[in-house]
């Protein structure tokens, strides 16, 4: 299943507790193997992104 979450897409598999996350432009973000952190993970992404890192 896939999710958005503004400019991330967050793919879901059934088979794992782990979410695939996207931009909208496919670049990786990263994996979380907790669902409910997906919003740790995409603040770190942004922080990276605004310090010019990749």
């Amino acid at each position: 299943m896939l999710e958005r979450f503004g400019p991330y897409l967050c793919y879901f598999d059934a088979d794992t507790t782990g979410v695939e996350v996207f931009t909208e432009a496919g670049k990786p973000v990263g994996t979380e193997p907790d669902p409910d952190k997906i919003g740790a993970l995409l603040e770190a992404f942004e922080e990276r992104q605004a310090a010019g890192g990749e």
